[in-house]
């Protein structure tokens, strides 16, 4: 089984949020990530999954308002 693997870098393209503001949810561990050694990585099918819980949290809440 591969892993897709991306750094910050990919992510911000990949999300299409700033760097900063990927480093921003790191720090808080607000989204998941490895370090391999000194540089943070980020399993693409792990982000996938998260965004989704993401996505369900939000929808769960707009049935409230």
């Amino acid at each position: 089984m591969t892993k897709e693997l991306c750094d910050i870098k990919e992510l911000s393209s990949y999300l299409r949020i700033s760097v900063s503001e990927i480093r921003k949810l790191v720090k808080q561990n607000k989204i998941p990530h490895f370090r391999v050694g000194n540089r943070i990585k980020f399993e693409l099918n792990t982000i996938n999954l998260w965004i989704e819980k993401l996505e369900q949290k939000e929808s769960k809440k707009s049935l409230f308002y």
